[in-house]
């Protein structure tokens, strides 16, 4: 693991102090565990300025970028490409990327982009160096050719749709800015740009797709105005560059970028690529002021709307927007407060926190306008937002659940944003970005979100409706046109079988490209429908729907059809019923990025029910010691992935076997031995968060284990002292003792008063609760009774 500490200061004018202050944006861009085949070993993070949930998010694209090529940033890079104005924290495939605006000494003489290729001349592409970079909530700094005659210092900040950038100069005759409608990470359709000299503005669209090789188009369009009049503009269309020029624009009829690969050319993505190519440039006379401000408004509808967005930073000079910028991460980030214990573990956790709010994205403009995805605007209602971006398999299982508890307003608008996607599109989602749906991973996680945040507290949005929508996807093949996407594939099978025949799964990429409404991962997938299904019984329970909860609730079980009695295994089965063979602990093939012996923990609705198909509590207690034999083995192992989501829960599985103590024990290895302060600091893709909100709660001592559902399996905490900001009163954690190596619990008060059981209801903590930990370094009884596991909610 690189681990190494990136000490930060503050950036000038901006006082450090709370968490922000120890926030680390380099964290998880470069990699620490193998390439798994599950998105690489880095966090796939970006280091860019944005805010809490952000529409843009202005930051650097290296190259070659081969060890976080998703999120365009690699740490051991040492050239930039330039800074873009969307990124995706966490994805496992490159996504976004568009428009990135690239500094250059003097003028242009030729087109900066190489023909056939979305990639930049490499003559004008700068070099940078770690010592000349700064990256902290909210804005983001880098010496571009330090040292040389040619250097540039770039400054970003941002609004929550305005990307903000100072550029200061060498003295000289003139300094120039880029700006590549066709530089998108996955190419582009469509690229086109305008420039008005009187108004100093640059306006444009850039059309991309590809994410995950789905085909799946979105148009981001963009208004960029400057502080001061053009010395000279003009355009390029591929290899021609057009001096004078107020227009330009590309089409291609594909548009694709290859991946790129340890040892391949340097230039790749894009080398070679098919892709629009079409961009603008402005320079100004930096011989007596080098400094040129600019800003960039964004939209998904209209560059009307993305001018009308520019309406955030007006009247406001760079240093407002970026005092602004961090007053903004410094009141979200309060929500949570921690003290005590190694500083780099507080470094650890501020940015785990930071990290957690990145996503999903705001889509809907100042005005409330948004595209849907029938790809018509709409118009949100006033005081809430239209989020996208969302990556519903990974979140439901940690980072919706700290959404709910620290930005419950947030929460409430991701389920009204998703229910409103089931309206306009005709489904609920799976992973929605931009205006598109993704037929990536499995299952129907949309249920599974929209359950959880309504179990725990989160009201403001059209529940009786979401659930109409959810019964509606469980009951009838539900498919949209957006993006040729099916909510719940051989939901047929499923439905008369209890589960998903193993002759009809294929492979990730034929999912993603060919055979769109097939399952991949037959087994994984009519687990997480089970899972899904009973999340709906609940939500259908809080709402007094008699009539849905007993059937969702016997559809909770069909993971039963999957047990093996022979092997007591999770393992795919035939059309004829019979088991596939062949099968082992390692086997890969009917699951998702995840094993036989990964996916026989996957019961989280159920799990007394599962130790029962296992021969009982001693014979899963075994079983899940060997389990974690190792922590992050990756996906083709009889062991522990803590790296990706499918295991990201199992270690509190022993709060339910009587053991707390060995929970408390593997977590704490995870923590320090997985997570870190430094560039290589997560042990796999962020997923939109997963990781860093899994870091975080389990660091104040808590995991929600079940979706759909309130129940906090308890863990121990990894500081003396912390305080959670709830919607209606304030939790605060007290563990005078905590350290490293203490991670085991001796004793519970809530209160004040004794608490035995290794579980508890977060209804209990939400109108404000005093938790007092007492913890020793070896393992205690707490916890251990039989009678006081954490409920299992049984079908039978």
């Amino acid at each position: 693991m690189i681990a190494a500490t990136v000490v930060l200061a503050a950036p000038a004018g901006v006082k450090a102090g709370g968490l922000a202050g120890l926030v680390n944006p380099f964290v998880g861009t470069e990699a620490s565990a193998p390439d798994f085949g599950t998105g690489g070993g880095a966090g796939n993070t970006f280091p860019g300025a944005t805010l809490p949930f952000g529409m843009t998010a202005f930051g650097p694209d290296t190259i070659p970028s081969l060890t976080n090529f998703t999120a365009g940033y690699t740490y051991s890079d040492d050239q930039i490409r330039g800074f873009s104005l969307t990124h995706f924290s966490g994805a496992g495939c490159a996504l976004l990327q568009d428009v990135p605006i690239l500094p250059v000494a003097g003028t242009l003489s030729e087109s900066p982009v190489i023909a056939g290729s979305s990639d930049l001349d490499p003559d004008i592409v700068p070099t940078f160096s770690h010592r000349h970079e700064q990256a902290h909530p909210g804005s983001y700094s880098v010496v571009l050719n330090p040292g040389e005659d040619d250097q540039i210092r770039s400054e970003l900040t941002a609004t929550t749709r305005t990307s903000v950038g100072r550029f200061t100069f060498p003295k000289s005759d003139t300094g120039t800015l880029t700006l590549n409608a066709g530089g998108s990470t996955i190419a582009n359709y469509l690229a086109k740009v305008e420039v008005d000299p009187k108004k100093r503005e640059v306006t444009g669209v850039s059309e991309s797709d590809r994410f995950c090789w789905e085909p799946s188009k979105y148009k981001v369009y963009f208004a960029a105005r400057f502080d001061r009049p053009f010395k000279a503009h003009g355009t390029w269309k591929g290899a021609t560059l057009s001096p004078a020029s107020t227009q330009a624009s590309d089409y291609s009829p594909e548009a694709f970028n290859y991946k790129p690969v340890a040892g391949g050319p340097p230039f790749v993505p894009g080398n070679p690529s098919t892709t629009a190519q079409a961009g603008a440039y402005v320079s100004f006379d930096t011989a007596d002021s080098r400094p040129v401000g600019m800003r960039i408004g964004i939209s998904f509808v209209s560059v009307a709307q993305a001018r009308r967005n520019l309406s955030e930073s007006a009247g406001l000079g760079f240093d407002k927007v970026r005092k602004r910028a961090r007053r903004t991460w410094e009141k979200q980030l309060d929500r949570v407060h921690v003290s005590g214990g190694k500083k780099e573990d507080r470094r650890t956790f501020a940015t785990a926190l930071y990290h957690s709010l990145l996503e999903p994205s705001v889509q809907s403009d100042v005005n409330g306008l948004y595209r849907g995805q029938d790809l018509k605007v709409h118009r949100v209602k006033p005081g809430h937002a239209y989020y996208s971006d969302v990556s519903g398999w990974d979140i439901y299982r940690s980072q919706v659940q700290l959404l709910s508890m620290i930005a419950p307003r947030r929460a409430a608008d991701l389920a009204q944003s998703l229910l409103l996607m089931a309206r306009q599109g005709g489904c609920l989602p799976r992973w929605p970005y931009a205006t598109q749906n993704a037929n990536i991973m499995n299952g129907d996680p949309s249920s599974v979100i929209i359950a959880t945040v309504h179990a725990l507290g989160v009201r403001g949005f059209d529940a009786k409706d979401a659930l109409k929508a959810m019964v509606k996807g469980a009951d009838h093949a539900c498919h949209s046109d957006n993006a040729d996407y099916t909510e719940r594939e051989a939901l047929d099978d499923y439905l008369e079988l209890g589960w998903i025949p193993q002759e009809r799964n294929v492979s990730s990429a034929q999912h993603s490209l060919v055979m769109r409404s097939s399952p991949w991962g037959t087994a994984s997938t009519a687990m997480e429908y089970a899972l899904a299904d009973f999340t709906i019984s609940r939500l259908a329970k809080s709402l007094g729907r008699k009539d849905l909860v007993a059937r969702f609730l016997r559809r909770s079980g069909n993971w039963r059809n999957l047990v093996n009695p022979a092997s007591r295994a999770i393992e795919p089965r035939m059309a004829d019923g019979s088991f596939m063979p062949g099968v082992t602990p390692s086997t890969e093939n009917g699951f998702v990025e995840g094993s036989s012996a990964q996916y026989g923990w996957f019961v989280p609705q159920d799990l007394a029910g599962r130790f029962a198909t296992l021969g009982g509590r001693e014979a899963a207690l075994a079983k899940l010691d060997e389990f974690f034999t190792e922590l992050n083995a990756g996906p083709g192992s009889p062991y522990a992935f803590l790296g990706n989501e499918p295991t990201l829960q199992t270690p509190w599985i022993y709060n339910w076997l009587g053991r707390p103590a060995k929970a408390q024990s593997i977590v704490r290895r995870a923590q320090l031995g997985l997570y870190g302060p430094g560039p290589g600091g997560l042990p796999g893709n962020d997923d939109g968060g997963t990781m860093s909100a899994w870091f975080v709660l389990s660091a104040l001592g808590l995991s929600p284990v079940i979706p759909g559902t309130d129940v906090m399996p308890l863990g121990s905490p990894l500081f003396p002292a912390a305080t959670l900001k709830l919607a209606r009163g304030k939790v605060k954690v007290r563990a005078k003792n905590a350290a490293r190596g203490r991670p085991y619990v001796k004793g519970l008060r809530i209160n004040g008063h004794k608490w035995k059981q290794p579980w508890i209801h977060l209804r209990r903590l939400q109108r404000g609760a005093s938790l007092g930990w007492t913890l020793g370094s070896k393992p205690g009884h707490w916890g251990r009774a039989a009678n006081l596991a954490p409920p299992s909610y049984g079908d039978r």
